[in-house]
């Protein structure tokens, strides 16, 4: 019976075996060099004080693969390490004090601060949690891909093809290294079979047993439930918002089909209602950021260059590489390559083809409907321009290119079933209209560099089209093996062993085309690099808390890494930004109370020159330059190679007393009495009436930090009269204050601070984020 059960099982067997080998040789790097897939090259070759670390060996800089995608070492890996490091403090990840002047960090859901699978970082070290996490994301992705592909009665060998093509696609490379939005995804085919196990009705294998169905029917709804909450959790609310609206209208498809429409109506608004009642915990505080942030007032980036996918770059699902690559610094397209790519390679996309004209495509035409929609919406259409022009909410403020997840994915599965479709009855198959199609294509792009070569376009086109017709070889020569292997196969007939031997050849073929493509644009980096300390950060550590720094030039220490060392910033790059502290950023950095958008900003938020009045109000201490500060409020205390560290002795304490207090009316009133009274410690700016002594301070009133946490602090004080602590850290309505273990209010100070009234006495003040 087990001899029996294996025959049965062993073709599926040898799929996966062979999908897991595909997967280890394409991370052989780690696997047998203990390289990481993590961009940290570019940060010690592109980023002092790094670049001085490593300066005695590399004069120029470590050379580093890949520049364009630096934001896994500039967000996802700080943020995770800030939330991980709360988990293991015993501590529920709610505030992030690293960043700005503080930002909530369950409410970032990139720092994915719930996903289950962060276990991982309780299990192993930091650096090799993540490398395992990157690591799993191809592996779940394929094996659910695949399983799903076989519940559509998929050979497996056309099944390992969908998975394969979904696994290593434009999409899941570009977005490989981040260890969110490949972890978003990858649940999809998983929540896909769900949706079709719980649709189908009875399962006849159970030979009528209603308590097995009854369980079985539990299990499916529990892996629906589950692939609903970990994509959520996984770190990317764009793309889990795809994710949903996919599943549920995959779900109303088969809904439609099924025989007892009711009882799957009801089960699916249990189950739906179920993972948002379940997912609650994130997304409540997430919208409620939204709701703060510069994101929903300013809508004008969708007139930005590469907003949506540029028509011309769907050349790119036939030749990956025609407008260069940033890997080998020739890419000469629209910003950015790693938006626009959706190659899921030359042989898959004639399969892709087949089963779109074949006579069965009544049976996915829901995926050929997904892939028309998700372009519509991707590209430069009357129809994709509505959501901005109508500013309807949260689509408004959501670029679009991102819908190449949903494309890849259909695209994979329409492969699956050309390619299935191919093996089962190729002389039905129009494969050579295909074919031809697709040769036309490349025949079109040859004769626009042919056209380049005879002298028709001006000289910098011509040198841009040689690296263009570099990277067409390769396609080209892909295709022409790919033709002559389809010809291979419809010549042999029904003879299904020798055409299923070249179907998997057929695999090799992709595999090793979408490896080489994944091999060139993701980096596998020597451990040493993944986030190095150097003696700056040392010494910075060492500095009694609670302060900030500050760095003065781009090259330097860019936004958000300090805090993967605890290091206080007030720059930071992140897609949700309070307004009010983008407003008050601006007028820092324009010298004058102007806060009116657009603050040009872009997300991160950085400043050329320590001057401003309001830089030592923020708590300040140390600014990080490439060069010499001459003013005298500015004091050297370190150096290494070219990265300087001054002291700004104008610095205000994080908490501290004030007697002049200015009660402003608006916002712009507000800012303007902040940059009037920002040279004094004794006075605050209010936008509510507080009643505090205007008198001056005496010697003895002081106020203290004395315990400083992530999601806490206490504060030691004493006054002679009514005063008005003000606390450096950022206003959030989630801050409760506590004067003598007695609730008290907080108002917003110096226009994005906190301020607490302190009656006359000494107090303890204990401010706590909830």
């Amino acid at each position: 019976m087990m001899y029996k059960s294996l025959r049965v099982w062993s073709p599926d067997i040898w799929a996966i075996s062979a999908f897991i080998v595909i997967v280890a040789i394409f991370f052989s790097p780690t696997i047998f060099q203990g390289k990481l897939p993590v961009p940290s090259d570019a940060h010690v070759g592109l980023y002092h004080p790094w670049r001085d670390l490593y300066s005695s060996k590399y004069p120029r800089g470590v050379p580093f693969k890949n520049f364009l995608i630096t934001d896994p070492v500039r967000q996802q890996i700080p943020w995770r390490k800030i939330a991980i490091d709360q988990w293991k403090e015993g501590q529920i990840p709610l505030w992030n004090p690293y960043n700005f002047f503080g930002s909530p960090i369950l409410a970032n859901i990139q720092a994915a601060a719930l996903y289950p699978l962060n276990i991982l970082f309780f299990l192993f070290a930091f650096a090799d949690a993540w490398t395992i996490l990157i690591l799993l994301q191809p592996i779940l992705a394929g094996l659910f891909m695949y399983f799903y592909l076989r519940s559509l009665d998929l050979r497996p060998i056309a099944s390992l093809l969908g998975a394969v093509v979904w696994t290593f696609s434009g999409f899941n490379i570009a977005w490989l290294t981040w260890g969110t939005i490949g972890h978003v995804v990858l649940w999809l085919p998983l929540a896909l079979l769900a949706v079709d196990k719980l649709t189908k009705g009875r399962f006849p294998e159970l030979k009528q047993s209603q308590f097995r169905e009854s369980m079985i029917k539990i299990a499916w709804s529990a892996f629906f439930v589950a692939s609903m909450i970990f994509q959520f959790f996984a770190g990317h609310a764009q793309v889990s918002l795809y994710f949903i609206l996919v599943v549920i209208a995959y779900a109303t498809m088969r809904i439609l089909q099924a025989k007892e429409r009711k009882k799957s109506i009801q089960l699916f608004v249990l189950l739906l209602g179920l993972s948002a009642l379940l997912t609650a915990i994130q997304w409540v505080p997430l919208l409620d950021w939204i709701r703060q942030s510069s994101r929903v007032i300013d809508g004008s980036d969708w007139r930005q260059e590469g907003w949506f996918i540029p028509w011309v770059h769907l050349v790119q699902f036939v030749a990956p590489d025609f407008f260069g690559n940033p890997t080998t610094l020739n890419y000469w397209g629209q910003w950015n390559y790693g938006e626009f790519i959706g190659y899921i390679g030359i042989l898959p996309l004639v399969f892709v083809f087949i089963a779109i004209l074949s006579q069965s495509a009544k049976k996915y035409r829901f995926w050929i409907g997904i892939v028309v929609v998700a372009l519509l919406f991707a590209l430069p259409t009357l129809i994709s321009y509505l959501p901005f022009v109508l500013k309807v909410p949260i689509l408004s403020s959501i670029q679009p290119t991102r819908l190449l997840f949903l494309v890849d994915f259909s695209l994979a599965v329409l492969a699956a079933y050309g390619s299935n479709a191919f093996i089962e009855n190729s002389k039905n198959v129009r494969w050579g209209l295909v074919i031809v199609s697709i040769g036309v294509v490349l025949g079109f792009l040859w004769g626009i560099i042919i056209a380049s070569r005879l002298g028709i376009f001006d000289a910098s086109i011509r040198v841009n089209l040689d690296v263009s017709a570099s990277n067409l070889r390769l396609p080209t020569l892909l295709y022409i093996g790919a033709t002559m292997l389809l010809v291979a196969s419809h010549r042999l007939g029904k003879n299904n062993i020798a055409r299923n031997v070249l179907l998997f050849g057929f695999v090799v073929l992709v595999a090793a085309d979408l490896l080489r493509f994944g091999w060139k644009f993701t980096p596998f980096t020597p451990k040493e690099y993944f986030f190095p300390e150097t003696a700056i950060i040392s010494f910075l550590k060492k500095q009694p808390k609670p302060f900030r720094v500050m760095s003065v030039d781009k090259r330097l220490a860019p936004p958000n890494t300090l805090s993967f060392w605890g290091i206080e910033s007030i720059e930071g790059y992140d897609p949700i930004i309070s307004s009010r502290y983008e407003e008050f950023m601006a007028a820092v950095a324009r010298g004058k109370p102007d806060i009116a958008p657009p603050f040009g900003f872009h997300r991160i938020i950085t400043l050329d020159t320590g001057d401003s009045p309001l830089v030592p109000m923020m708590n300040v201490r140390y600014i990080l330059t490439l060069s010499d500060l001459t003013r005298p409020y500015f004091s050297k205390v370190f150096e290494e190679g070219e990265t300087r560290v001054y002291e700004d002795t104008r610095v205000f304490p994080r908490a501290y007393l004030a007697s002049h207090i200015l009660t402003a009316t608006t916002k712009q009133e507000a800012i303007e009495d902040v940059l009037k009274s920002s040279v004094s410690k004794e006075s605050a700016v209010v936008e509510e009436n507080v009643r505090v002594d205007g008198e001056p301070l005496s010697p003895d009133e002081t106020a203290s930090v004395v315990s400083y946490e992530i999601n806490e602090l206490r504060i030691q004080a004493y006054t002679r009269a009514p005063r008005l602590l003000v606390i450096a850290n950022g206003f959030d309505e989630h801050w409760k204050a506590y004067i003598d273990s007695q609730k008290t209010q907080i108002v917003r100070a110096n226009y994005i601070f906190q301020g607490i009234v302190l009656p006359e006495g000494s107090h303890s003040v204990d401010v706590i984020y909830r």
